[in-house]
């Protein structure tokens, strides 16, 4: 049994390496968001419109656009400071044990994730990378080869477009219980660490 840093919790060695997984690639993460400045130049150049292919339409789109620009520009620049005025403090932050911490009920991945992941606010690639690293420390290299997260996603992906889902929406907006499924047959399929 060990506990965290400045903390009272009794966490086994495996959580222990499990929860500093998890702040590591919080960290990352948030360097990542805060000095990502192709972020900025994407919200700045609106990727994500779409323009009309009727002139007239297309006219008064690239007006508002033009209009619009100089206070887009100013907004994420004002976003991007503040972001860079809190990212010191944010990171302190990483390396403090939350409060209200306690160990997992559960010995299970899933006990752990319920138990670490409101601390981490993981998404995307890193969240995936979290849980194979935890599957690794928990579980061993020998069932980390085989029980990848990212093979159990795409199984529940695929599970979905058997059922007749195909539309891309849909799936995009049922993301994260897709997640949870795949991260509960994965948390079955290898039982308490």
């Amino acid at each position: 049994m060990k506990s965290l840093v400045f903390s009272d919790t009794l966490l086994t060695e495996a959580e222990v390496e499990c929860f500093e997984v998890g702040r590591q690639l919080q960290r990352k993460a948030l360097c990542k968001r805060s000095f990502d400045g192709a972020a900025f130049f994407r919200a700045i150049s609106m990727s994500s419109l779409s323009w009309s292919k009727t002139p007239w339409r297309f006219a008064v789109q690239l007006f508002l656009y033009l209009l619009f620009l100089p206070i887009n520009i100013v907004w994420q620049f004002l976003k991007q400071c503040w972001l860079w005025m809190l990212f010191p403090f944010r990171y302190v932050g990483t390396f403090l044990p939350p409060r209200g911490f306690n160990a997992p009920g559960e010995k299970t991945l899933q006990g752990i994730h319920n138990q670490f992941t409101p601390y981490f606010g993981l998404q995307g690639r890193d969240y995936i990378d979290c849980i194979n690293r935890w599957v690794k420390v928990l579980y061993g290299l020998d069932k980390a080869k085989y029980h990848n997260f990212a093979r159990y996603l795409h199984q529940e992906r695929r599970r979905l477009k058997d059922q007749g889902v195909n539309d891309p929406s849909f799936l995009a907006v049922t993301y994260r219980n897709q997640l949870s499924a795949a991260r509960q047959r994965l948390s079955n399929d290898l039982g308490n660490y």
